[in-house]
C-alpha cells in the first residue's frame, strides 16, 4: 500500500462528502449515518491490496479438498 494512493482516496472521499452533504440536509439520521459508514468502509478497503487477497474459490477449495480425500473420490 502506498500512502499516496490512500491520501488520494481520502481526498476523493472528502470531496464526495462535501458535495453530497448539502443534498442530505433533509435526510434522516439513519441515512446520514449509512452514508458516512459506506464512505468509511470504502476508505478502509482502500488500505488493503485487494488484488492479492484470496477469494471465495480459494475458500471453497480449502473446505472441500480435505472432505474429498475422506470420501475417496
Amino acid at each position: 500500500m502506498e500512502w499516496k494512493q490512500f491520501f488520494s482516496t481520502a481526498a476523493v472521499a472528502a470531496v464526495i462528502v462535501i458535495l453530497q452533504w448539502p443534498r442530505m440536509k433533509d435526510s434522516s439520521k439513519r441515512d446520514k449515518g449509512t452514508f458516512i459508514v459506506l464512505i468509511l468502509l470504502g476508505l478502509a478497503l482502500s488500505l488493503f491490496n485487494l488484488e492479492y487477497l484470496k477469494g471465495p474459490a480459494d475458500l471453497e477449495q480449502a473446505i472441500f479438498r480435505p472432505i474429498s480425500r475422506l470420501v475417496g473420490r
